[in-house]
């Protein structure tokens, strides 16, 4: 966890949704390190880099201009982490680490497993499509934004980030259907 202390002025301050500043950064501090992760390759420099994006967030006032934070909060990480890659002339996507952990009752281990080779076998197949299609999936269904805030983000059209998502969902069914032939789920029976 990033340690930010706002000064008591910003953490009495709110959104036009009405949300303080420590709402907003408990709210957006985890999707903001995974997306800055993947796009850097390092979680040092995604933790700088979200650092930065809190520090620009409260220093700029879009506390009080911004309608939903989402939006500006994912450029300016964005940004962020672009230049970090540029400097650097590297830019790599990672394989999605757990952070939050699940809570509620602990599945069996079998299901447990069953769950983790899923998960991998579909990050596997998510990295077989170009970096943009990557991208605007995690946007959306990671951190559940919408096309017009993905389109602000990455700087294109709503009806680009529909295309992108199409083609994407598109590309992994005919990947999964193909692969998924080796992946036979484990059912033992319980007596």
């Amino acid at each position: 966890m990033i340690f930010f202390h706002a000064p008591k002025l910003m953490r009495s301050e709110r959104t036009k949704e009405g949300r303080t500043f420590e709402e907003v950064f408990e709210r957006f501090e985890i999707p903001l390190l995974q997306y800055a992760a993947r796009i850097t390759g390092d979680r040092e420099r995604a933790r700088d880099v979200v650092q930065e994006t809190f520090i620009k967030f409260q220093r700029n006032g879009a506390l009080n201009r911004a309608d939903e934070p989402a939006t500006w909060l994912f450029t300016v990480c964005r940004n962020g982490a672009l230049n970090i890659c540029r400097k650097e002339r590297r830019m790599m996507y990672l394989d999605e680490e757990l952070i939050e952990s699940r809570e509620g009752e602990q599945p069996m281990p079998f299901e447990r497993l069953e769950e983790e080779e899923a998960a991998a076998f579909l990050t596997r197949i998510i990295g077989t499509l170009p970096p943009r299609q990557q991208e605007v999936l995690r946007l959306k269904f990671q951190n559940d934004l919408s096309y017009r805030q993905i389109a602000d983000i990455t700087k294109t059209t709503t009806n680009n980030v529909g295309v992108l998502i199409h083609t994407a969902l598109k590309t992994l069914r005919q990947h999964y259907r193909g692969a998924s032939k080796d992946f036979v789920p484990f059912n033992p029976k319980t007596i």
